[in-house]
């Protein structure tokens, strides 16, 4: 596994003094990124721009609060590969030793002249080095919209400030749009976000809130009414 050692800043906070959870992904992006170029089996596809990896599914459990100034480790590694996607855990750990965060992460590599997912041959997936499976629950990747009428909140446009390298709005700000939506004092215990369709800098975004037993779902539309993003949080 690939790990790193950062500490907690005051851009790392919320209103509430905890850790945003944009923050706490951007943490676990930023591993990710050092680890993937690092795999001797892909790696050079991505240094070379060959390939760029669009993330299709999150499972983010929050366990603990991290504090200010705190040296956080953050430890990462594949743990399933298909070809077509891979499985990643993310882990973050506090200086004593106690787990703040945990990630499950599906992903898949794209071709980047074509966006067009990349089928791995056989000998390069199985040269892949994996790490062992996760002791966490792997929730499914379809979150389940409810069948009722949800709340709509007036559209977001997104910005070219979320924006990544791959053009289109970073995962983690799909966690700032989310929160928006919520009670500023929910305590979230689990967030999951299924990426369907990707939203530009430019776009409207039209958010709708379905208040569940356990929490809230969310859907992110575009203008032509094409979900592009289910989100939910667990309380």
């Amino acid at each position: 596994m690939t790990s790193i050692t950062r500490p907690t800043y005051y851009s790392h906070f919320a209103a509430d003094s905890t850790m945003r959870r944009s923050a706490i992904i951007d943490f676990m992006q930023d591993c990710c990124t050092i680890s993937r170029r690092e795999d001797t089996a892909i790696g050079e596809m991505m240094i070379s721009g060959e390939a760029l990896l669009y993330v299709a599914y999150r499972q983010l459990d929050i366990i603990s609060q991290a504090a200010y100034r705190e040296k956080l480790t953050v430890q990462t590694g594949l743990f399933g590969a298909k070809r077509i996607y891979g499985q990643r855990v993310t882990e973050i750990i506090g200086e004593d030793g106690s787990l703040r965060a945990r990630s499950y992460l599906v992903s898949t590599l794209v071709k980047a002249s074509t966006r067009k997912p990349i089928n791995l041959p056989k000998e390069i997936n199985d040269s892949i080095v994996l790490c062992p499976a996760p002791d966490m629950e792997l929730t499914p990747r379809k979150i389940i919209v409810p069948d009722c009428e949800p709340r709509r909140f007036e559209p977001f446009t997104a910005l070219r400030c979320q924006a990544d390298t791959n053009g289109h709005i970073n995962n983690a700000r799909y966690a700032d749009l989310a929160d928006e939506l919520v009670p500023a004092d929910a305590n979230v215990t689990r967030a999951r976000f299924e990426y369907k369709a990707s939203f530009m800098p430019g776009d409207k975004i039209f958010p709708a809130l379905y208040p569940t037993d356990t929490g809230a779902v969310m859907t992110l539309s575009n203008e032509a009414g094409l979900v592009c993003a289910v989100v939910e949080y667990c309380f």
